[in-house]
């Protein structure tokens, strides 16, 4: 299995092993509890924030990632904390898990970092390892955001950028068409669009850019 050197490199940097967890998943914390969605998958799970956060919710936690860097930043956050680590290393693409293993799941921030085709067939495993009824947290980058029409188009809504941190990373930006084609398979429970301000050292001071995306809830037909 490959790993993009720029993706691996990234987690090298302890400035990326963010220890925050995402609102939305947060907020999906209380709800999936109380419904009994105890298994859950964290797809790109990186340094670990989500999966710290969701077992000390009481919640059962597979967590997947291809960049090696971010296993290990993981494994060491989990284990600082006390936690248990079920970590495997994995394409997105290519889930190691039996059919219908999971409850629910999130991917914050990750199913936009392929070709289009294969983020396609990355959500098609998630609707494989999704339970019936089970359901899926997501956000993703979309055209509105600042970066998009940066770096080098290798398709259509797909740049490699070519500065700042993720320079050499594909992105692929989702209008709202797009994302519902991609989705389609899924019953779409809640599409949101999440902007926010963001200063960068690498701007002039006082000009923001704007960070744009979506955040959607979508489930596995039952």
């Amino acid at each position: 299995m490959d790993t993009p050197p720029s993706w691996n490199n990234l987690f090298e940097d302890p400035r990326f092993h963010w220890r925050q967890p995402d609102e939305g998943v947060v907020a999906l914390a209380t709800q999936w509890r109380a419904e009994g969605r105890l298994r859950l998958l964290d797809l790109g799970c990186g340094a670990g924030r989500h999966l710290a956060f969701l077992q000390t919710q009481g919640f059962a936690v597979d967590g997947i990632d291809v960049a090696p860097n971010g296993l290990r930043a993981c494994a060491a956050a989990l284990a600082e904390a006390g936690l248990a680590a079920r970590l495997v290393r994995a394409d997105m693409t290519r889930l190691p898990f039996v059919d219908a293993s999971f409850d629910a799941g999130i991917a914050t921030n990750v199913l936009n970092h392929n070709p289009r085709g294969l983020l396609q067939m990355a959500v098609d495993d998630v609707y494989r390892v999704l339970k019936p009824g089970g359901q899926f947290y997501l956000t993703v980058l979309n055209t509105w955001d600042w970066r998009y029409g940066s770096g080098d188009e290798v398709e259509p809504d797909s740049f490699v950028l070519a500065e700042g941190p993720e320079t050499g990373i594909l992105h692929h930006f989702f209008s709202e068409d797009d994302l519902r084609a991609w989705l389609a398979a899924f019953d779409i429970i809640q599409l949101r669009r999440e902007t926010g301000e963001l200063l960068l050292s690498t701007r002039p001071e006082g000009e923001p850019v704007i960070r744009d995306a979506w955040a959607v809830l979508i489930a596995r037909p039952r």
